[in-house]
C-alpha cells in the first residue's frame, strides 16, 4: 500500500502523487484563488498550517510569481498567475502589465488617485492585472491589494467600458461598487481592430472629486488609455 501524507485540512494525501510540501504550496494557493486577497494569519487559519509554515509556501509561491503581497499584507494572485488566466483573445497579458507600468505611474502621478487596469474575463468578471496607489494618506483603500483578482463586471466602472457602454466624452464615471463615498473614473483601452481589451481606471473618495475635478481626470483617464492603446499596438 502507498505510503500517505496529510494535508493541511486533515485530508490523507497519497504520497506516491507528490512530496507532502506541494500538496501544502498548492492548498494555499487554492485558498488565494478561491477566497483572496487573504492575509497569512488566515491562510494558515484556513489551511490548518503553521503560520511559519504556510509563510513559507507563500515565499515560495510569491518568488514564482503565482501570488503577490500587497502593502497591507494580503495576499493575491501574481502576474504568473493571471498570465494564465486572461484570454489570449483580448491582447498579451504580459503586454498589457508591461507596457502599462510607466502609463499607470505616471497617471497617478498626475491626479494623485491610485489607477487599475482590468481585462474581461469569464462569465461577466473581470480581472485586475495591475495597481498604482495614490500617495496621499488618504484613497481609495477599497481596492487596495486588487491586483491578480477576479470579480464580477457588474455594476462597476470597468465593466461598464469592458461592455462598451462609454458616453461621449469618451469616459464612464461611477460610484466605486464596494464604497458609495468611492468614485470610479475609467476609459478604454483599445486592441488596433477596436476592440476593448481592456479598461484603465482611477478612484478617490468623492469629496476630491468635485464637477469640475472629474472632468479634469476623466480626459487624463481618457488620455492615459489613448497612450496604452497605441503602446499595444506598436507590439503587434
Amino acid at each position: 500500500m502507498a505510503d500517505k501524507a496529510t494535508a493541511g485540512q486533515g485530508q490523507e494525501v497519497d504520497a506516491s502523487l507528490g512530496p507532502q510540501a506541494v500538496h501544502r504550496a498548492l492548498e494555499v494557493l487554492t485558498l488565494v484563488v478561491d477566497q483572496g486577497p487573504l492575509p497569512l494569519s488566515d491562510l494558515a487559519r484556513a489551511s490548518r498550517l503553521p503560520t511559519s509554515t504556510t509563510l513559507r509556501m507563500l515565499r515560495a509561491l510569491e518568488s514564482w510569481g503565482y501570488v503577490s503581497r500587497a502593502s497591507d499584507g494580503r495576499y493575491s494572485l501574481g502576474r504568473r498567475f493571471i498570465q494564465s488566466r486572461v484570454s489570449a483573445e483580448t491582447a498579451r497579458p504580459e503586454d498589457l502589465i508591461d507596457l502599462s507600468a510607466p502609463v499607470m505611474r505616471r497617471l497617478t502621478e498626475t491626479t494623485s488617485e491610485s489607477s487599475y487596469l482590468a481585462v474581461p474575463g469569464p462569465a461577466n468578471t473581470c480581472t485586475f492585472l495591475r495597481e498604482v496607489q495614490s500617495p496621499l494618506p488618504i484613497r481609495h483603500v477599497g481596492f487596495d491589494g486588487w491586483e491578480g483578482r477576479t470579480v464580477s463586471a457588474a455594476g462597476s466602472a470597468a465593466g461598464e467600458v469592458l461592455d462598451g457602454r462609454v458616453p461621449e466624452c469618451g469616459y464612464v464615471v461611477m460610484a466605486a461598487v464596494d464604497d458609495a463615498d468611492s468614485t470610479v473614473i475609467a476609459a478604454p483601452v483599445l486592441a488596433e481592430d477596436g476592440r476593448r481589451v481592456a479598461a484603465l481606471s482611477i478612484a478617490g473618495p468623492s469629496f476630491r472629486l468635485s464637477p469640475a475635478m472629474v472632468q479634469e481626470m476623466g480626459e487624463a483617464v481618457k488620455a492615459a488609455a489613448s497612450e496604452l492603446t497605441v503602446s499595444l499596438g506598436s507590439v503587434r
